[in-house]
């Protein structure tokens, strides 16, 4: 395997990462850490350290080593945050992706697309609708560095831009009605580049793993001038698997990043377990450590549709008004 992983060597990703990471961050970010993969949400995004499928690809580049010769997902997503039911106010947010992957030991390559929308106070106390739009194409490298250490590289291709959407205040509407308004909106698309970075650290029954996201902080405007950016984050995972079948897994940002929603600075914790050859549960809870820190609650399961295909599903739930979330997914291994 270490062979393998030999075709890309460490003197081409680390002067890569250094250069993007002295490119300073922008303000007015969207797009979270954990907006893919059915499996990590039912473990209430606790993942970092468990990337062993093809969404290791967007998790944890290094990932790729831990799981089967090859790999295959398809996953829907959606999110809502608030409560959307009410006339439009500022922080509602709606979130969703699709996201397809395949991940080999020595390389993968995923396609995603992504879209954020908030409301948010305007110009003379008018609320807007902010949305981002993003089609990602994406090449994952791997290197082994010592035994036991590897890491992995995600070169990504944006398509994506901004859309800016103002509100009559004297419209009768629901904040769900104005997110959809303002997801809807035409974007000019432009192209730019980024890169994610991890190292995964493999022991006999406990991994570690750390991925720094959006290395050069890509940035998308509208006509206006509006701005909105894929902000860079940096999380560390730590997973102990006791025995076969059984995982468990701690999550934590090592930084605070400015979404528009607010500031957010997460903490996780899951796990998941197999019951039989044919289903797999899993669970967890999430804090942020910034603002409320009010926990949000995660349930999912895997069942085997045949040998080596299995179909995923989890759900969501803050406190009434807050997150709410739903995907599926789809994943295939050798």
């Amino acid at each position: 395997m270490s062979a393998m992983m030999r075709i890309l060597p460490t003197a081409l990703v680390v002067p890569v990462l250094i250069v993007g990471s002295l490119i300073a961050a922008r303000p007015a970010a969207a797009q979270s850490f954990d907006a893919v993969g059915t499996r990590a949400q039912g473990m209430a995004g606790a993942f970092v350290a468990v990337a062993d499928d093809a969404t290791a690809v967007h998790w944890n580049p290094a990932g790729l080593v831990a799981g089967g010769p090859a790999g295959m997902t398809i996953g829907w997503y959606r999110l809502q945050s608030g409560n959307l039911k009410v006339p439009p106010y500022a922080g509602a947010t709606s979130r969703d992706s699709k996201f397809t992957s395949l991940g080999t030991w020595p390389v993968g390559v995923s396609y995603g697309r992504f879209r954020t929308t908030t409301i948010e106070v305007g110009p003379s106390d008018s609320l807007e609708a902010h949305s981002l739009s993003t089609n990602q194409y994406s090449l994952t490298l791997l290197q082994s560095i010592v035994q036991g250490l590897v890491l992995g590289s995600t070169l990504k291709y944006l398509r994506g831009g901004v859309s800016t959407t103002s509100f009559d205040p004297l419209t009768e509407m629901t904040a769900e009605a104005a997110l959809k308004q303002g997801a809807d909106a035409d974007v000019d698309r432009h192209g730019a580049f980024d890169l994610d970075v991890g190292l995964m650290a493999y022991m006999q029954k406990v991994r570690a793993g750390v991925t720094v996201k959006n290395v050069r902080t890509a940035s998308f405007r509208d006509n206006a001038g509006n701005s909105m950016t894929l902000p860079r984050q940096a999380r560390f995972g730590l997973a102990v698997l006791p025995t076969r079948g059984l995982t468990l897994a701690t999550d934590l940002d090592l930084d605070t990043v400015d979404l528009r929603g607010g500031l957010r600075r997460m903490f996780a914790l899951g796990g998941e377990a197999g019951l039989g050859s044919r289903l797999v549960v899993r669970s967890g809870v999430r804090w942020n450590l910034k603002g409320s820190r009010r926990p949000v609650g995660a349930v999912g399961m895997s069942v085997s549709v045949r040998r080596g295909l299995w179909l995923d599903g989890h759900y969501t739930r803050g406190r009434p008004d807050e997150d709410r979330e739903f995907g599926v997914g789809l994943r295939a291994g050798l």
